[in-house]
């Protein structure tokens, strides 16, 4: 095995067990922020996962929901404060600022980035903003893959694996699905159906080992609880799960355009950042006076639809106040994740569309949460693997890829015609247009152009025999345009070259004209191509010594001399 390799899957193994760290202490954080904004001090209690240790009992306090209003505003400011003072780069939903590190930044984030990201998001999350967990451990986590490669000195190909890593350890941590996960760090980079193949292995030998480190402080269940006889038993529910897919395209298409308009408001207020968050806190509080279902994560709400606990209209109503919810917390620069959020908004989604045809909603949740967030997050496969994996629901996965890929289907042709594609603005189409792998793609290219494609067999060179005189040579110098001399010997067999830069200090000294030769001149070590060769050796070979110009010699003969190919003549080309 290949030491870099190795030492790779160390850094898997290491990663893997340094992520599910961060996401245990960022999930204690959050915790504790919720008790002390929501419990205490807004004296309400929204519904919680009791496999995360809740209960799907809502408790309002004495002043019923007069305060949350006041909480969530606060929450806003503190989060703001901390963005601004500390890291602006940590505001927002975590997941594109890695992205956008792959991308154009060669890997590098700067080290106090997870940890502000931390203490952010937990104060977002803990007083009722309407936002995920998942979001700010991706970016927590591919922090800390970029601080691993920077303290081991790696170059740019290896910093950018290894934030991957770092998000795929985080993300399998505090969601407990390791595949789905792994999947998703390579595949949430591009908005086409692609892959950083590369890093597969290594994300899931890191999501693998913090999933199973995790389990020891956070158990091994999945999130939510589903029927025990769940399944489909009948070939018609296929077509309700096709209709799912349909609505899931269009709530997937309007979602990132409804956080995408909200945060351009926000965006182009005269008002100093740190107050942003805070006011969009302030018109989450006041929503959540009508609809207390919005704040927070909500996944015991979402508990609840899958228990069969909410009316189909009121899974309708939620779907879209959440999204505008969200867009609210996270688009006015708070901080915190849009996974929770959208799985939130597809379950409802999901459950509405049971309502329709008499189902029991359970199924249509679990692929609603699958169906909107994969499409609207453009990474449909990943997203498949994680709800089925977070809710132990793999025989739903036929029909969750049946609804998934209609739902990516509609939301790709859809937002064709809107201003924001994506809940992800840094994505790139495919690896093609990213710019890590810019040089990657000019090299195949390079490698497939051959210097046949190029080189003009027709065109005349000068050559110059090695025992010409150096006086000789300037009388035929006047009247030649080349700046580079291919020198030949009697038999005519190429034994050197030199350029204008090499005779520039004998040009104006009398004494050597007639006694100095061109074999004196010539550089006899040549550097030389032929017309088998690939245009990328070739340019190497320009920047060997800086040359401008490559002797073409005979494949069967590198004696033979042939022509000359410029850089130029390369780079138009291309």
């Amino acid at each position: 095995m290949e030491r870099r390799r190795l030492w790779l899957l160390v850094d898997a193994f290491f990663l893997g067990i340094v992520g599910a760290i961060a996401a245990y202490v960022f999930a204690h954080l959050v915790d504790i922020s919720e008790e002390f904004f929501l419990h205490r001090l807004a004296k309400y209690k929204p519904p919680g996962l009791p496999l995360e240790g809740g209960t799907l009992e809502e408790w309002i306090g004495p002043y019923g929901l007069l305060l949350l209003p006041v909480v969530t505003t606060l929450g806003g400011l503190l989060s703001g404060l901390i963005v601004y003072l500390l890291a602006p780069e940590t505001k927002g939903h975590g997941t594109d600022a890695a992205i956008k590190a792959f991308h154009y930044k060669e890997g590098h984030v700067r080290p106090h980035v997870p940890f502000v990201k931390m203490i952010a998001s937990a104060v977002t999350l803990g007083s009722g903003g309407a936002a995920g967990r998942e979001g700010p451990t991706a970016q927590i986590g591919s922090g800390v893959g970029a601080i691993w490669a920077y303290l081991t000195k790696r170059p740019a190909h290896e910093r950018r694996l290894l934030l991957l890593v770092g998000m795929a350890a985080g993300l399998s941590a505090i969601f407990r699905s390791p595949i789905g996960c792994a999947f998703f760090a390579i595949e949430v980079l591009y908005s086409q159906i692609e892959f950083e193949s590369r890093a597969l292995l290594y994300c899931l030998i890191a999501a693998v080992v913090a999933y199973a480190f995790s389990g020891f402080f956070m158990g091994w269940e999945p999130l939510f609880s589903l029927p025990a006889n769940i399944g489909i038993t009948h070939s018609h529910e296929y077509f309700f799960f096709a209709v799912l897919g349909l609505f899931s395209g269009f709530m997937a298409a309007l979602l990132p355009n409804v956080y995408g308009t909200i945060h351009n408001f926000f965006e182009k207020m005269p008002f100093p950042f740190f107050l942003k968050p805070a006011l969009g806190g302030l018109f989450l509080g006041l929503l959540a006076l009508f609809l207390p279902q919005i704040i927070g994560i909500g996944y015991g709400w979402v508990q609840k639809a899958i228990n069969g606990e909410l009316s189909g209209d009121l899974m309708l109503l939620l779907a879209l106040a959440k999204a505008v919810a969200f867009s609210l917390t996270v688009g006015s620069g708070g901080s915190g994740g849009d996974f929770a959020p959208s799985l939130y908004v597809g379950g409802m989604l999901g459950g509405f569309v049971a309502s329709l045809f008499g189902q029991d909603p359970a199924a249509y949740v679990v692929v609603g949460m699958a169906s909107v967030f994969g499409a609207a997050a453009r990474a449909p496969i990943a997203n498949s693997l994680i709800v089925v994996e977070i809710t132990g629901g793999f025989q739903l996965l036929p029909a969750a890829a049946l609804s998934v890929m209609l739902a990516y289907l509609i939301q790709t042709w859809l937002t064709r015609f809107l201003p924001y594609k994506s809940l992800y603005e840094s994505q790139v189409p495919s690896p093609v247009h990213s710019p890590a792998h810019r040089g990657e793609f000019f090299t195949d290219i390079l490698t497939d152009i051959k210097v046949k494609d190029i080189f003009n067999p027709q065109k005349v060179w000068a050559v110059i025999p090695e025992d010409m005189t150096f006086r000789q040579f300037l009388e035929f110098f006047g009247r030649s345009e080349q700046h580079y001399f291919p020198v030949v010997d009697k038999e005519g067999n190429l034994v050197g070259i030199f350029s204008i830069n090499d005779i520039r200090p004998f040009i104006f000294n009398e004494e050597l004209k007639d006694i100095l030769l061109i074999k004196d001149i010539a550089r006899k070590d040549v550097i030389t191509t032929h017309p088998s060769e690939d245009i990328n050796t070739v340019l190497k070979k320009f920047t060997l010594r800086n040359i401008d110009q490559l002797p073409v010699v005979a494949d069967d003969d590198p004696k033979r001399f042939l022509g000359m190919i410029s850089r130029r003549e390369v780079i138009n080309f291309y």
